[in-house]
């Protein structure tokens, strides 16, 4: 029994694929094989017309003189009739209910039936199929056996390329139909498997293919290997967002000790140059670490929405911004912002603006430009600069966590290389999409574009994306 579901070719695709195509051509033949006799099973039944009957008649008088001679077979009274006249005589054998043999040409089995049927009726009737038609019954006696005769006369040769067209377009419907489901049967599990892709690399680590799991083919081996490979990244992504929480919050009591230290030592009056390098240093880790709780709150995905008017969230990050920009002697100019109410962790999304415009006002040269737009859908925030810019490579790179595109700049400016990669795990987790590209003068143009319901798939009834990058 082992061996059997050892080599049972269901179980592979290659097999699925041989026995999906070999059962739909049988039964499609078999379909249309039983439909065409199922439509020759038809056959039209008429009142004679006169000449009909004087030709009966005539058939009538011959063979009851034929007959006359006794000891004469009915079969040998058949072919002589036939020879007599221009048509074809059958007889049917009332008592066998048969017909008899004569040498005539042979008839198809519906007219065999249909003449059966029709061989015990007391008045004649006509008979007509497409190539056959038969005038009868004529009823009488043969010796002691009563039988019934049928005058037949062909209608013309068979109508074979009616028969083959019917066929062949019962094959195509039929051939197309199964293709379609069989086909459609193997491409569903791999959209599924694409679907659970695109959710897995956006950062939805929970993501698992249902259904397709459950095959006995290589799909189904692929769609588990899929579910272990995502439990491991899910099972390595908790254990790094913990690991940099923990980290975080266990920074901070080295951190207030050495505040504390730093207190006695100016009580103390040591050397000022000595205590203020340390506490630069420890305000620099202090931002470091409130960066990387932020960024682990940021990935979490589980933060609170709610409904706010585009303007007031962005009121208080722009006004500093200006303020920002005037003591850094630059100009940041804000287009006018759109009337409409957005879903949004107003905290979240904050942050991810004001890290973006002020890493704009750190690199610009002279002039920043900020600009809000909106529709149905969506609202996006674009910010642009007059700086040194950044190569294709440094775009893709920049939002990354603790990625410096120029390590002594970052240093000069006091960066730790984490306000992109909050900005960027801020706007994953509201569905959006951020993107840097060189503007047209050089300087760097970052997006931000979010869905106005904040739901999942806000972005997904649109098929515009956010534009590429401009040639360098």
């Amino acid at each position: 029994m082992k061996k059997c579901t050892g080599f049972n070719p269901a179980r592979q695709l290659v097999g699925r694929l041989f026995l999906g195509f070999w059962v739909t051509f049988i039964f499609t033949g078999l379909v249309t094989f039983y439909a065409i006799r199922f439509f020759d099973q038809d056959v039209t039944i008429r009142p004679i017309e006169k000449r009909e009957s004087l030709a009966l008649k005539r058939i009538e008088a011959l063979f009851a003189r034929l007959s006359s001679e006794k000891g004469r077979p009915v079969p040998d009274i058949l072919s002589q009739v036939d020879r007599m006249t221009r048509a074809m005589v059958i007889a049917v054998d009332l008592d066998a209910q048969r017909l008899f043999p004569n040498a005539g040409p042979p008839i198809l089995n519906a007219e065999r039936n249909a003449l059966l049927r029709a061989a015990y009726r007391d008045e004649p009737i006509a008979l007509e199929k497409d190539e056959f038609s038969a005038l009868g019954p004529i009823t009488m006696k043969v010796g002691n056996k009563p039988i019934a005769i049928f005058m037949t006369h062909p209608l013309g040769p068979p109508n074979n390329e009616r028969q083959l067209t019917f066929f062949i377009v019962i094959a195509l419907i039929m051939s197309m139909v199964l293709s379609y489901l069989f086909a459609r049967s193997l491409v569903k599990p791999i959209h599924q498997l694409r679907e659970a892709s695109r959710k897995l690399a956006a950062g939805s680590w929970d993501t698992r293919v249902g259904s397709p799991s459950l095959r006995r083919d290589e799909l189904g081996e692929l769609s588990r290997d899929f579910n272990v490979m995502a439990t491991q990244l899910e099972s390595l992504w908790s254990g790094q967002q913990r690991l940099l929480a923990d980290i975080s919050h266990e920074l901070r009591s080295p951190l207030a000790r050495l505040q504390m230290a730093l207190g006695l030592a100016h009580q103390q009056n040591v050397d000022p140059a000595s205590l203020a390098r340390i506490e630069r240093e420890a305000e620099r880790m202090e931002v470091l670490i409130n960066q990387l709780l932020q960024l682990t709150r940021a990935e979490s995905g589980t933060q609170d929405m709610e409904e706010i008017e585009l303007s007031a969230l962005v009121e208080n990050v722009f006004s500093d911004a200006k303020f920002e920009a005037a003591n850094s002697g630059k100009v940041l100019h804000i287009a006018p912002i759109p009337d409409v109410s957005v879903i949004v962790n107003e905290t979240l999304i904050c942050r991810a603006i004001e890290n973006v415009v002020r890493n704009a006002i750190r690199y610009a040269n002279q002039k920043i430009t900020v600009s809000l737009t909106a529709d149905d859908v969506a609202w996006m925030l674009s910010v642009n600069d007059d700086g040194p810019g950044l190569t294709a490579q440094e775009c893709d790179s920049i939002f990354a966590p603790f990625y410096r595109a120029s390590l002594a700049r970052e240093r000069e400016s006091g960066g730790v290389g984490l306000g992109l990669a909050i900005a960027k795990a801020a706007v994953q987790m509201h569905h959006g999409e951020i993107k840097a590209m060189r503007n047209e003068n050089g300087g760097l143009n970052v997006i931000i574009r979010l869905p106005i319901d904040g739901r999942e798939n806000g972005l997904d009834t649109l098929n515009r994306k956010l534009p590429d990058a401009i040639p360098q």
